[in-house]
């Protein structure tokens, strides 16, 4: 039987996230071209997030599915934003 770990810190849910920050192992800048950061999606995020991350020293990897190359979410909420500063 395969147990499956959640990695969830213990103790009383207050506590969890003060736990982690505690126990979080932070990447040396000597190691950041040993980690690959894959990035879902390519739009305004997720293109800020690449070139931040790649300027940061990271291995960046995208990855985008794109139905149509005239329709982009990005492109819609910020339309969407628009109307309603308007």
């Amino acid at each position: 039987m395969i147990k499956l770990d959640s990695k969830i810190p213990s103790g009383p849910i207050e506590g969890k996230w003060t736990k982690h920050k505690g126990d979080i192992k932070v990447v040396s800048p000597a190691n950041k071209r040993k980690l690959d950061v894959i990035v879902i999606g390519t739009g305004l995020g997720g293109g800020a997030a690449a070139a931040s991350l790649g300027e940061l020293g990271y291995n960046v990897k995208v990855f985008c599915i794109s139905d149509s190359p005239r329709r982009a979410h990005s492109i819609a909420a910020q339309g969407g934003i628009n109307a309603a500063n308007n």
